[in-house]
């Protein structure tokens, strides 16, 4: 009798033994509490500019959310396109983000060689942020409007000028304007705003389209002179400093937005919470008015489902454009 107990007991011991296997084996299998690790914001631009500035707001107040560290890797090049083809290959788990600018949807209009697609290889998760574009230049050079800046370039035979790269609205920006007023600027592309902006107050280049950004401090200090605005309207942020449009150059409409994105396929709950909790920091404001220190905007609260739209829109806009102009990026 004791040792049928004991072999009940032994056979107990056995199905409860293979019952914890088998819950610890569901509990394994079963996907973590995103983000139960670092999640990498990989901004698409060199550390300076708007892009990078905007990321490093958005990390800190993210990590801060989700008691999780958020954190931003710079590879720039290409006007964002290295970054942008890095992050559509990753696995689309939410640990690693995209924030990037205009020219993810300007690129494959451009370039022939672009190996992602805008909207079918990401989930679009939230517009971050919006800045008008300047047309500025070393105060060497004399002209203080627009009609002067097309007057002295006309007679300068060729005007290098810098973007913040090959395909973004920057070199776009310049790229129509070349088009239209006929001026014969030369693209000089470099690996962000920072560095083809700090060229410009070094003397190296005398103009640089750029978003206000990556400008606003130079103005600010009397190292670069504003000559006109790339929007279609005035910028509330530059009330003082004419449109292109104004100048005669009708629809001039070119304005850098940064997108954050996650590859395609990641999970609709992520995408949403990301969503949420974007737009209630950018918005709010504390970060607006830091946006406007650094002369940007906040760029409302779109949902996943909009913002996705906005950027199949902004794909047609630019295709658009580099039709009009005829500008080819060969790489």
């Amino acid at each position: 009798m004791h040792s049928f107990h004991a072999g009940v007991r032994a056979l107990a011991v056995a199905g409860g033994l293979f019952s914890s296997l088998v819950h610890s084996g569901a509990a394994m299998a079963q996907p973590d509490i995103w983000p139960s690790k670092p999640v990498t914001i990989v901004v698409a631009f060199a550390p300076g500019g708007m892009t990078d500035i905007v990321g490093r707001l958005l990390a800190s107040e993210l990590s801060q959310s989700y008691k999780q560290s958020f954190v931003v890797e710079n590879k720039p090049g290409a006007a964002g396109q290295i970054a942008t083809e890095y992050v559509a290959r990753k696995p689309n788990d939410g640990y690693t983000l995209l924030l990037s600018a205009t020219g993810h949807v300007i690129g494959p209009a451009i370039q022939k060689n672009v190996r992602y697609r805008p909207v079918k290889d990401f989930e679009p998760i939230a517009l971050v942020a919006k800045a008008p574009n300047l047309l500025v230049v070393n105060p060497s050079v004399p002209a203080k409007t627009l009609p002067e800046f097309v007057k002295w370039a006309k007679a300068q035979g060729s005007v290098p000028y810098g973007s913040a790269g090959v395909g973004g609205s920057t070199h776009l920006a310049g790229e129509l304007f070349r088009h239209m007023a006929g001026v014969p600027l030369v693209h000089v592309p470099y690996k962000g705003a920072s560095p083809s902006t700090n060229d410009v107050v070094a003397g190296q280049i005398p103009v640089v389209f750029q978003d206000s950004m990556s400008v606003s401090a130079f103005i600010a200090a009397g190292k670069l002179r504003p000559i006109a605005v790339t929007s279609a309207e005035r910028s509330k942020l530059f009330p003082d400093v004419p449109t292109i449009a104004e100048g005669g150059y009708k629809n001039f409409d070119v304005y850098t937005w940064l997108g954050l994105y996650a590859p395609a396929g990641t999970s609709p709950d992520v995408v949403a919470r990301l969503n949420k909790d974007v737009n209630r920091i950018m918005s709010s404001p504390d970060m607006v008015a830091k946006l406007a220190r650094q002369n940007a905007e906040a760029a409302g609260t779109l949902s996943p489902v909009e913002f996705r739209k906005y950027v199949e829109t902004e794909v047609e806009k630019w295709q658009r454009t580099v039709k009009v102009t005829g500008v080819q990026i060969e790489q």
